[in-house]
């Protein structure tokens, strides 16, 4: 059995704090389970600093802001995994993020052994350990947690560390550490839940094919599901589905006959939520044009495709140099940002996504590269 000490008392919980504000580094770990809700639920979280492993249970324990002395210690690294979930966890849970933040997954990526490489697919890489995947689906808010649960969440923290200190080792001297730190600053950043209800509409898609009227219809709608969810605790989804607000703001549905049958709203949802949303997209569309969000362009500027293929093989190429996985150097929608930022004077400018570190690793290259 893996040696832990299980916190479900305030008093033991500040006193595994101050053990583990001792530390340089710990690694740091949540369950938590999502259901039916719009917030994440945790069920366990879980801290190792080398030589003491803690697993605090949050329902147990009556205050878990002593945790924050910790989560905000610059003193003391925080090691997670692929942690934008985790991230989200705290935030809801304590109001904040850990930092600062090292994230194996973005290590494994600089280090080249892959691109969002999977836990249990970097413990076998880094540790030849071949985990079991029994309780990766657990109910987490289950009480009492089973004992193989409990011993799974504390070799989950266990093998963390131990996979950061072998990362840690190759990255001696390396100018990747502050491209992983960089990477790093921009996790606790953009948080679904915390984000202003007001941008919600910004994530759906097709918006250049609604005008100035459309958007401020569909801004509007989309801030009231975000509030409604977050009101009721319930997946934006059950309110309803964004591809209804969507077809409401283009197609001017103003009838609850409408709503079902041409946006596809549910019954349920048209008996309970109608009269609001009929309300509100009413109002929406007596607001000024020029007090609307501003129109969105549709990309239209078409790709050539041999100029995109060379960026690619110049991507491709910096990363074989470097010894990185080519998707953390750029994503094909940057390329595409990049090919479009040409001006009349045929210069190509780098988009935001390609600036700092990148723009040494590979924006440059990019650049000489359409140059030619």
């Amino acid at each position: 059995m893996t040696a832990y000490a299980y916190i479900a008392t305030t008093e033991g919980l500040r006193e595994a704090v101050t053990q583990l504000r001792a530390a340089d580094v710990v690694s740091l770990d949540t369950e938590f389970a999502r259901f039916s809700t719009y917030y994440p639920m945790v069920g366990l979280i879980q801290i190792y600093d080398g030589e003491h492993c803690y697993l605090i249970d949050p329902l147990a324990v009556d205050d878990l802001t002593p945790l924050v002395a910790l989560l905000e210690d610059t003193a003391v690294l925080k090691v997670l995994h692929a942690c934008s979930e985790d991230m989200e966890v705290f935030q809801y849970a304590l109001g904040t993020i850990p930092s600062p933040v090292f994230d194996t997954q973005i290590a494994s990526a600089a280090l080249g052994v892959g691109f969002s490489v999977g836990y249990q697919s970097l413990v076998e890489h880094y540790l030849g350990i071949t985990l079991p995947k029994d309780e990766t689906r657990s109910d987490w808010l289950q009480r009492p947690l089973s004992d193989n649960q409990l011993e799974y969440a504390a070799l989950d923290v266990i093998h963390l560390l131990q996979v950061y200190e072998k990362q840690a080792a190759e990255l001696a001297d390396s100018p990747k550490s502050s491209w992983i730190e960089a990477e790093a600053k921009d996790l606790g950043r953009d948080i679904p839940t915390i984000t202003p209800v007001e941008e919600a509409y910004k994530r759906v898609k097709g918006l250049w094919q609604l005008d100035r009227k459309q958007l401020n219809v569909l801004r509007t709608l989309c801030a009231w599901r975000e509030n409604r969810a977050r009101e009721d605790n319930v997946p934006r989804n059950r309110v309803v589905d964004q591809k209804s607000l969507f077809a409401i703001a283009k197609g001017n549905l103003n009838s609850k006959q409408a709503l079902q049958t041409a946006a596809k709203m549910t019954p349920r949802q048209v008996r309970k939520y109608s009269d609001e949303i009929l309300f509100l997209q009413a109002e929406a569309r007596l607001v000024p044009e020029k007090d609307c969000p501003p129109a969105v362009t549709r990309p239209d500027a078409p790709i050539d495709n041999k100029l995109m293929k060379k960026l690619k093989n110049v991507v491709e190429a910096r990363a074989e140099d470097l010894n990185v996985a080519p998707e953390l150097l750029t994503k094909r929608r940057h390329l595409e940002k990049l090919i479009r930022s040409e001006d009349d004077n045929g210069r190509y400018h780098l988009p935001a996504e390609l600036s700092g570190w990148r723009e040494s690793a590979v924006g440059s290259a990019l650049l000489s590269a359409l140059t030619e």
